[in-house]
């Protein structure tokens, strides 16, 4: 795969993932359908998305429907075969649903787990989607779960009325999530600190950010140098967002 190639497919928001060969990167780009959505309908989140992590979503399909969302979810990426489909409510369609989530909002943050679809990372993944967020309240405390299931968990909170055990059960859930969210909120500040340093320019910071795995993360939030590897991933992060001039014995472990 040329430079090129795969310069075009990471503008895309097709990025390869850690240890992906060139030869599984293929397969799984291989067939790739557009969007099944108007083209206005992605105009926002694009915009937003080419700002915050240096992509726009131009070959991922999406569509409309209510089915398998779970009652609290407005929509959903499937991931299957290294493919992504990403699924909204049907209320979506008017560009607002319940008259407070925002479509372009939605399709932003779903198009970050598209696009880390060969990430098989937990640590930083809701982080980087609800960066996408509109409101400060929601880009700090939404991270606060990270799996499906530790919604559940909060759900315990609620039901304290029915046996003071639950009461606690939701405390001590909800008093664990505010400590990983406030380590998680750290480490992700130190590394762009980091980065910062040797790259010089907060958007390409963040591209490289968005584009590691958690073990990169948490070193870099130690002071670390990373060392870049010669897989796919790398090689893409360093033509794309390495400073001209810029030596990568920089980046080997001092």
């Amino acid at each position: 795969m040329s430079d090129e190639e795969l310069l075009i497919w990471n503008q895309k928001g097709l990025i390869p993932g850690p240890g992906e060969s060139e030869e599984a990167f293929r397969q799984r780009i291989e067939g790739v359908e557009g969007d099944g959505l108007p083209r206005e309908h992605w105009e926002l989140a694009r915009e937003q998305l080419k700002e915050l992590f240096d992509f726009e979503p131009g070959c991922l399909k999406a569509f409309y429907s209510n089915e398998k969302l779970t009652p609290w979810q407005g929509a959903a990426c499937w991931i299957e075969g290294g493919h992504s489909v990403l699924q909204l409510r049907e209320g979506f369609r008017k560009g607002r649903y319940l008259g407070i989530y925002r479509r372009e909002e939605v399709l932003a943050h779903e198009a970050v787990h598209a696009a880390r679809a060969a990430f098989q990372e937990t640590e930083n993944e809701e982080f980087f989607a609800f960066a996408t967020a509109r409101e400060r309240w929601r880009r700090v405390l939404g991270p606060i779960v990270r799996r499906p299931w530790e919604v559940w968990l909060l759900g315990v909170w609620g039901l304290g009325g029915i046996w003071d055990g639950f009461t606690w059960i939701g405390a001590g859930v909800v008093s664990l999530g505010f400590c990983r969210l406030i380590r998680q909120h750290w480490r992700l500040r130190r590394a762009a600190e980091t980065l910062l340093k040797r790259v010089g320019e907060p958007k390409r910071a963040r591209a490289i950010l968005f584009r590691m795995t958690d073990e990169e993360v948490r070193k870099l939030a130690r002071g670390e140098w990373v060392e870049g590897d010669e897989t796919l991933r790398w090689r893409l992060i360093r033509k794309a967002y390495m400073m001209n001039g810029f030596k990568e014995s920089l980046w080997q472990k001092k």
